[in-house]
């Protein structure tokens, strides 16, 4: 795997995937390096006026940390989608991909409020990404576990969640109180 922005190859074991060892790009690869490495600056620029100016003066005066910085903004902007590669079957650029969705995507401060309806009254709200705004979310899945039970998953827009709280349910049209809280790992849980 070769980072365009770095100018990094990435090689791994073939076996775990974990600790590839990095080097420079090889030689076979650098024409096709040199190309893409082109185009995604290109592509960067093109969203960003001050950079683009700095670019038709002197491409190679671009630092990577600006091209880092702008790559972000386009992001968060919605003017530019990243692509990765990698296989989580072999381990082979999971790292790289949880190391660019922290640096590029956007945080839920970088999000604008999201809009709902009160229940009952029909008006609309807007719940900022505040841990001091009225609670607010999403329950995005459901799950039985055979060790603790029925299981909801959620994504919290606004407030905090505590156990023993009482929340109200929009499809439901009724309160509910949540028992536990629960941290969910790939392979284990957490008790929060």
């Amino acid at each position: 795997m070769i980072n365009l922005l770095e100018g990094q190859a990435y090689f791994y074991d073939e076996s775990t995937g974990l600790d590839p060892v990095i080097k420079e790009v090889p030689e076979e690869y650098m024409d096709q390096y040199k190309l893409m490495r082109h185009e995604l600056i290109e592509a960067i620029v093109e969203t960003d006026d001050e950079l683009m100016e700095k670019y038709l003066e002197d491409e190679e005066h671009i630092s990577e940390d600006e091209l880092k910085a702008a790559l972000r903004r386009a992001v968060v902007n919605d003017g530019l989608i990243p692509v990765f590669c990698g296989t989580a079957f072999k381990n082979k650029g999971v790292q790289n991909l949880l190391d660019a969705v922290t640096r590029y995507m956007p945080s839920p401060v970088d999000v604008p409020a999201i809009k709902g309806t009160i229940p009952g009254t029909e008006e609309e709200d807007v719940r900022p990404s505040d841990v001091n705004a009225p609670f607010s979310a999403l329950a995005f899945k459901i799950a039985t576990d055979p060790h603790v039970g029925r299981l909801t998953y959620c994504r919290i827009y606004s407030g905090k969640l505590n156990k023993g709280d009482s929340i109200y349910n929009v499809g439901k049209g009724k309160g509910e109180r949540v028992s536990r809280l629960i941290r969910m790992h790939a392979n284990s849980r957490e008790e929060i």
